[in-house]
């Protein structure tokens, strides 16, 4: 089971997801979004060594914007929606079949933590490489693995103190229950 924190907007955070045994760590390129990260912020966040793999999350971006995100954040994939084109030379998860997708990201209502239909999602993790993701939480991940199979799960909120900011217990916590 592979675990993706999403939402990580510090070094510090960064740091933490990666210590405690996340797969992915998730950066929120879209202006709209609690959970956006800058360029500038990417670009910090690039500096920090960990072991985990990258994840810039954007939507309705253009070609030109994910590239330069992925040059500037040494990014390993690229989480689309609403972004019709498959990038060169990066890993893509989109929230609809499309392009040349590795991975299907299936999330209720994006960055809202809303609980998807369980049912249907481990339907659509039979057939192709899934990411499970909305409203889940240290509480629920457990159940959610063991009821869809998912290849990997997806989180902010549900290990966030605030908006932004991880709580250590919540991603550790996380973690070790999806992975169990």
């Amino acid at each position: 089971m592979k675990v993706k924190i999403c939402g990580v907007t510090s070094p510090e955070d960064l740091a933490l997801v990666d210590a405690a045994g996340a797969d992915f760590a998730g950066f929120v390129l879209w202006p709209r979004s609690k959970r956006h990260v800058t360029l500038g912020r990417l670009a910090e966040l690039a500096r920090v060594p960990v072991r985990l793999r990258r994840v810039g999350v954007f939507m309705d971006a253009t070609p030109a914007e994910v590239a330069r995100a992925v040059r500037v954040g040494r990014l390993d994939v690229v989480q689309l929606y609403r972004c019709p084109f498959r990038p060169a030379g990066v890993a893509v998860w989109r929230a609809t079949p499309g392009p040349a997708a590795e991975a299907i990201v299936l999330d209720a209502a994006p960055g809202q933590g809303v609980v998807g239909d369980w049912a249907h999602a481990a339907r659509l993790a039979r057939r192709r490489r899934l990411v499970l993701a909305g409203g889940l939480t240290p509480g629920n991940v457990a159940d959610a693995v063991a009821a869809v199979r998912p290849w990997c799960v997806d989180v902010a909120g549900g290990t966030e103190a605030a908006p932004g900011r991880k709580d250590p217990d919540k991603v550790y916590d996380f973690i070790r229950k999806a992975k169990q």
